[in-house]
């Protein structure tokens, strides 16, 4: 039944519940799926409901088509059971209520009880849907957006021979009375209406767009009926689409869909005008209850309070992620275009040991050819524990050290387009990956327009020095002898190799030490843009010193950056985290220009080993 697996974007609670922030993840995200909440029952989603955004004066109480002799529609206050479909139906997706004028804003799922199998919740971005319907039907879209959607649904009468196939309402319980010209009478009041023989026919057109997020276009799994109140969904000009035009929709929606097995207690929350949801079909028992809000879901970002860059941070703080489940079996089609779609992905429960085969790096294009080249010129400022072939061990840096976000190998001008981090053993020192995007977003919002501009126009500039092994204080720095880096003993020669490397350095010079040692200084020059997306600016936390080579992180004319601006970035920074803890056997795939990474302070043992593919200049 579960034939295909996609991710989601999660946040995991470790059993205790915050409502406070489950809500804020919520806000800046618009659709979330919360896991190990600690909440089994109506009883204790409806605890919560207020702090989320559903307290009983925001509540929405309308809609509902389905027939009491079917399903009673409260479960509890607040919550209503989901309408009554059968489990073999796969529901395409819907904004909630869309068969009305007024709809709500936010919608809750909560899970009571969860299936043997399948039964998924899938969430869909509008904007996707659109954007694959604009790269596969075009005309189809501008149609839909020109004449909007209308949805033709029929009450039967009560005494009809068929009313007992037909999950909705009759028209008698749904216009409260047993008069047909009043009921006829109610149903204009919300739209068109007419008979049908003795079915009250109602339809409702909207527009293609809501707040300026495509509505989803209905389709029809089956033909007009008396079982499904003779509905149809042509778009507002009364045109019925084709067969072909409903199978683009389709594959519009499966195209986009994003969710993870529900598990008891879990919720799913998201916005209903910027999301549409659909139900897998499923086997076994399935509860899961519906809270609605009219409150409307608002972009909130705001970076932790109280929380200090280099200091460890509070280890129970949860953020989110996006998570791809693979139940023991890897799925390497499925989590290829699950990474190649978003970009960053934490696949779980991988049913990995110890060891990551060969085969699993090959799969998922981080061998073979695709691995980017280690060793020599190119082997980086730290020495990296060799694991494999493809695989070290990642850099070395004190674990007090929340390391900031980067894109990784940006010291010099051919970076590795991909990143795999694998965890053979659950770990503390959560890797953090940031959205490029959120973050340029971040900074747009914030006043930040003016460093953008003086980052497009200069780049960044990077300095730092190689100490001489002799050094007597060489083990108090992090980076390599220019002995090791350079694969020599005389000086002469590590200058030429250095200036040599012109895509790794734009000037090399000496810095004469004590105890007849020198230093060995690079620079280069990066743009801090590519392809028109923002790198990531490195922020030096402190001065230039021995132990971190004396390096420095300018603007490309040699400009510091003010200690308004960094303020500015490091809000950035946390504002935009995404990770959670390691579990054993965990992978996490990162596109390394769509995103930057991070690793938090931690405690305790830590082994992670990094793989690198494919490579990208960036000037």
């Amino acid at each position: 039944m579960r034939a295909e697996s996609f991710s989601a974007r999660t946040l995991d609670l470790g059993g205790v519940f915050d409502a406070k922030r489950v809500r804020e993840v919520f806000e800046t995200w618009g659709a979330l799926h919360v896991q190990h909440t600690g909440l089994t029952d109506a009883a204790s989603v409806v605890e919560v409901m207020g702090a989320l955004g559903f307290a009983p004066h925001e509540q929405f109480a309308e809609g509902g088509r389905t027939s009491a002799a079917m399903q009673a529609k409260w479960a509890a206050p607040g919550l209503r059971r989901m309408d009554f479909y059968p489990p073999e139906l796969y529901l395409l997706p819907n904004n909630e209520v869309q068969y009305q004028h007024e709809s709500p804003q936010r919608v809750l799922f909560a899970c009571t009880m969860a299936p043997s199998e399948g039964g998924r919740v899938f969430l869909h971005s509008a904007r996707a849907v659109e954007l694959e319907l604009e790269r596969t039907a075009h005309a189809l879209l501008a149609r839909m957006l020109a004449h909007g959607f209308a949805i033709e649904t029929g009450f039967l009468s009560k005494t009809h021979p068929e009313k007992a196939q037909n999950y909705f309402q009759s028209w008698q319980e749904r216009f409260g009375t047993e008069d047909a010209a009043l009921a006829l009478d109610l149903a204009k009041r919300e739209g068109e209406a007419w008979w049908r023989e003795d079915t009250l026919m109602t339809r409702v057109t909207l527009p293609a767009r809501r707040e300026g997020a495509l509505r989803f276009p209905r389709v029809a799994l089956d033909a007009p009926s008396a079982r499904n109140g003779w509905r149809r969904f042509p778009l507002g000009d009364g045109s019925v689409l084709s067969e072909a035009e409903e199978e683009l929709v389709r594959e519009a929606f499966l195209a986009t869909r994003e969710g993870t097995a529900l598990a008891r207690g879990d919720l799913v929350l998201f916005d209903n005008v910027r999301f549409g949801h659909s139900r897998e079909s499923f086997s076994g028992e399935r509860e899961v209850l519906v809270g609605m809000s009219t409150v409307p879901v608002t972009w909130s970002p705001s970076p932790p309070s109280g929380e200090r860059v280099g200091v460890r941070g509070d280890a129970a703080t949860h953020f989110p992620a996006r998570t791809f489940d693979a139940n023991h079996h890897l799925d390497f089609a499925a989590i290829n275009a699950e990474f190649a779609r978003h970009g960053a992905v934490h696949i779980r429960n991988t049913g990995l040991s110890d060891v990551l085969p060969e085969e699993v790096l090959r799969s998922l294009h981080f061998g073979g050819d695709d691995a980017f080249p280690w060793g020599g010129m190119s082997s980086g400022r730290t020495t990296r524990r060799f694991i494999s072939r493809e695989l070290r061990a990642t850099d070395d840096y004190p674990a007090h050290l929340w390391l900031l976000p980067h894109n990784e190998v940006l010291y010099q001008r051919n970076l590795p387009a991909r990143l795999l981090f694998f965890s053979a053993h659950a770990c503390d020192g959560r890797t953090f990956v940031h959205s490029a995007e959120r973050f340029e977003a971040y900074l747009r919002a914030n006043h930040g327009e003016p460093l953008l501009e003086s980052l497009r126009e200069h780049g960044f500039r990077i300095e730092m020095g190689f100490l001489d092994e002799r050094h007597p204080e060489k083990a108090r720095n992090t980076f390599r002898s220019w002995q090791d880096r350079f694969e020599t003993h005389d000086r002469a020669e590590a200058e030429a190799r250095c200036r040599a490397s012109t895509h790794q350095f734009d000037a090399c010079w000496w810095v004469e030490e004590a105890h007849g040692c020198a230093t060995l200084m690079t620079r280069i020059r990066v743009p801090a843009f590519h392809e028109g997306r923002l790198l990531f600016p490195r922020i030096a936390l402190d001065g230039p010193a021995l132990h971190n080579g004396y390096r420095r992180y300018p603007r490309g004319n040699g400009e510091e950056f003010t200690a308004e601006e960094i303020s500015l970035l490091l809000a950035a920074f946390l504002a935009t985290r995404e990770g959670i803890h390691y579990g054993a056997g965990d992978l996490l795939l990162v596109d390394n220009l769509r995103y930057g990474h991070s690793r938090e302070a931690f405690t305790g043992p830590r082994s992670i080993a990094v793989a690198m593919a494919g490579s990208v200049r960036i000037s």
